[in-house]
């Protein structure tokens, strides 16, 4: 079996990234975010700073709120987790 490398793929952006652009696009700071989405602001940080995943309940909250749809937010987290795994086994 070939072993593929991709190690030099860069990752998608994690969705934390996304919904800054998001929030900018749309003047929110991150504490009218937490409230329009009924979550922690501390939460929300963390998956603003990447260090969090952005979970099927905050997706569908963003859908709720009318930024996009909760399919498009969990496609986004699974596409990073998928691209950061395949570069941990390629480091190994």
């Amino acid at each position: 079996m070939t072993k593929v490398n991709n190690s030099n793929m860069q990752l998608p952006a994690h969705p934390g990234e996304v919904l800054r652009e998001w929030m900018r696009g749309n003047g929110k700071t991150i504490a009218e975010t937490a409230t329009l989405l009924d979550a922690p602001t501390s939460q929300l940080n963390r998956v603003l700073a990447g260090k969090a995943r952005l979970s099927a309940t905050l997706a569908l909250r963003l859908e709720r709120i009318g930024w996009s749809t909760a399919e498009v937010w969990t496609r986004m987290q699974a596409a990073w987790e998928l691209a950061a795994a395949r570069r941990a086994e390629d480091a190994a």
